[in-house]
C-alpha cells in the first residue's frame, strides 16, 4: 500500500467481495497478473463466484474460478463494454478493479457514467507506479510518468509531478519546476517506476 502525507493521494486496499452485492465485476489489467495471483482472487471472490464476471484486459491468460470471464484488448475495449452494458448496472451491483493506477482511474471514471457510485466500487493498486500527469498550464495530459520532472506532452514545459492526485481528472499535478528560475531545473530521477 502506498502512503503519502498529502490528504488527496488515493488509498488502495486488498479487494475484497462485498456480500450485500447482487452481481459483482471484477476488472483486472492484465500486465498486473503476478504468477498465483488468479488463483488468490479466485479463492478471495469464491463466496460470489455464481454472481461473479470478470473482464481481464490486455491478458491472454486462462482464468478459472473466477465467473464468466471476457477478455478485452485494452483499456479502450472496457470503456466499449461498460457503454454496451449500461442499462445492465443497478444499485446491487458491484465493481472491483485491479491495475495501475492510470488504469484504475481511468475505469472508475467509465463506471461511474453507467451509473456505478463510490460505495459500489473498489480499487486496488497492482503493478507498476508510473503516473498519469495533468499539466495544471495547458490542462494535457502526459502518462506513463516514471521520473520527478517530465516534459508535458501538450506545451512542452517541465513539469514537476507533484504527490497531489485529482480523482476527477485521474492524474497527479504537474506544475512548471523552472517558472521562477527560467531554464533552471533541477536533477530528473526515477521515482516512479
Amino acid at each position: 500500500m502506498m502512503h503519502s502525507d498529502i490528504k488527496s493521494r488515493p488509498e488502495y486496499r486488498a479487494l475484497e467481495p462485498d456480500l450485500a452485492g447482487n452481481r459483482h465485476l471484477l476488472v483486472i489489467e492484465g500486465e498486473t497478473l503476478q504468477h498465483g495471483r488468479l488463483d488468490a482472487l479466485a479463492g478471495t471472490f469464491a463466496p460470489v463466484a455464481g454472481q461473479l464476471q470478470t473482464w481481464l484486459v490486455g491478458a491472454p491468460t486462462a482464468a478459472s474460478g473466477l465467473g464468466k470471464v471476457w477478455q478485452l484488448a485494452g483499456p479502450d475495449a472496457v470503456l466499449d463494454a461498460f457503454a454496451c452494458a449500461s442499462r445492465g448496472f443497478g444499485m446491487g451491483d458491484r465493481l472491483y478493479v485491479q491495475g495501475t493506477e492510470p488504469f484504475l482511474w481511468s475505469v472508475a471514471g467509465a463506471a461511474a457514467l453507467v451509473g456505478f457510485g463510490p460505495g459500489q466500487v473498489q480499487l486496488h493498486h497492482a503493478g507498476s507506479l508510473r503516473r498519469r500527469v495533468w499539466c495544471t498550464h495547458c490542462h494535457a495530459f502526459t502518462d506513463g510518468v516514471t521520473t520527478n520532472i517530465v516534459p508535458c506532452g501538450g506545451c512542452g514545459r517541465h513539469l514537476l509531478v507533484r504527490d497531489h492526485f485529482s480523482r476527477r481528472l485521474g492524474a497527479f499535478m504537474g506544475v512548471m519546476v523552472d517558472a521562477e528560475a527560467p531554464g533552471e531545473i533541477p536533477a530528473i530521477e526515477e521515482v516512479f517506476a
